[in-house]
């Protein structure tokens, strides 16, 4: 994993900060590296998920606890959704292109922040490259390096602060066909890069985008002759 020098030292001394303490919850203790699907108690093992939902957190797998807030509220919703560090994109996107390969019309998302921002739009990008149908929606809180989006999604949302002195604005790259937001919420009073991926807000908008995307796809699924386009959603207001 690369690490860019202007992260480390305040990553380091925020690190400090919060005593070098694992999440208290059960959810984060899972290690990174589980592949394994984790499924809803109750929840009939064979019934399909609606969609499957790929979180990935920032550097060190402590500043990222909202990822896993936000993975805990899509399980319960019912989507199959699964929380990495970012040293597993390589992993999870082999995976992601298996999956594609095997079902183009699954309903895939994924969701990163800070540096698993980063690696969500390296996975959209190889989803294009590969030349595989596109995901459902690609979310990024706050990412750190400038890249451009070739495509490999229907949706991108990027979520970020062009004052708090990290995040960056994606690139809309020529291949791209879906709908490319770039969010900048500087206005966002109490936001600032270790806190944006926890706003309730934010998650809120991201659930009713998936909602929106998940229902796209089952008109697709179902040959509908009209849906409504990412282009022509509603945007939540921050």
């Amino acid at each position: 994993m690369r690490l860019y020098p202007p992260l480390i030292p305040a990553l380091c001394f925020s690190l400090a900060l919060a005593g070098f303490q694992a999440p208290a919850r059960a959810e984060a203790a899972v290690p990174m590296r589980e592949m394994q699907e984790r499924v809803q108690p109750g929840r009939p093992a064979a019934v399909a998920p609606a969609a499957r939902v790929y979180l990935f957190r920032g550097l060190f797998d402590v500043f990222s606890l909202g990822i896993d807030s936000l993975g805990g509220k899509l399980r319960r919703k019912g989507y199959a959704a699964r929380t990495f560090g970012v040293a597993s994109w390589e992993a999870v996107a082999a995976e992601i292109v298996q999956r594609r390969r095997a079902d183009p019309a699954e309903q895939i998302v994924v969701i990163g922040h800070s540096l698993g921002a980063d690696a969500a739009v390296r996975i959209a990008n190889r989803v294009a490259r590969e030349g595989l149908a596109p995901l459902a929606l690609v979310v990024t809180f706050d990412p750190v390096s400038r890249q451009e989006v070739q495509g490999g999604t229907r949706r991108l949302v990027n979520l970020f602060q062009s004052n708090n002195g990290w995040a960056v604005p994606l690139r809309r790259g020529p291949g791209f066909a879906g709908d490319f937001i770039n969010e900048d919420l500087r206005d966002r009073g109490g936001l600032n890069h270790l806190n944006i991926d926890k706003d309730r807000r934010l998650h809120d908008g991201i659930i009713a985008w998936i909602d929106q995307a998940v229902a796209e796809g089952l008109a697709r699924r179902q040959g509908a002759s009209a849906f409504s386009s990412p282009a022509g959603a509603a945007r939540p207001r921050w």
